[in-house]
């Protein structure tokens, strides 16, 4: 008797290691692109260089950074697939410039935040070029999942809705 419930014991101890090691993984990715995945730490980093890039507190800034960290890697992904040849030193000079509208050149104050604002810019670009709607027509080809915190990825709109619940199930 005694040993069965040291084997039983044993088991669930077991079970429960697995169990917590899956959650934790599962909770420190932020969202994923296409099976990328880009961790609660890459978004930590880019919120908080970018909060200080703008002088704005990172809780106010975290649900769009994320949003834009979504549309950042998959317009990279677009102009790959649409063979664009601008250089991010190209569009390092057009954010300098003021050249893209919604993109301060303070972004490029920090490193994580001026990665972001590069990407951006480069989205900003693949719109202009090829037209809003078939730029978002090309967008929704990936597949998105996000983190239930950050809410739900919205494809038609390239942003996050809802609240942000951790006990609703991810979208993509």
């Amino acid at each position: 008797m005694k040993r069965a419930v040291r084997v039983l014991a044993a088991t669930l101890a077991a079970a429960s290691v697995l169990a917590f090691s899956g959650c934790s993984v599962r909770a420190q990715t932020a969202f994923t692109v296409d099976g990328d995945v880009t961790t609660m730490a890459q978004v930590n980093d880019t919120v908080n260089g970018c909060a200080t890039a703008l002088g704005q507190p990172p809780s106010a800034l975290t649900t769009t950074i994320v949003s834009a960290m979504i549309v950042a890697q998959i317009s990279r992904d677009v102009a790959q697939g649409q063979n664009t040849q601008t250089s991010d030193a190209d569009l390092t000079s057009m954010i300098q410039n003021g050249q893209i509208n919604g993109l301060p050149p303070s972004m490029l104050n920090d490193p994580n935040c001026g990665s972001l604002a590069v990407s951006l810019a480069l989205q900003a670009l693949l719109a202009f070029q090829m037209g809003t709607d078939p730029f978002i027509a090309a967008t929704q080809t990936h597949g998105v999942v996000v983190n239930p915190r950050f809410g739900t990825w919205d494809p038609s709109n390239l942003s996050l809705s809802g609240s942000g619940s951790l006990s609703q199930a991810a979208n993509g």
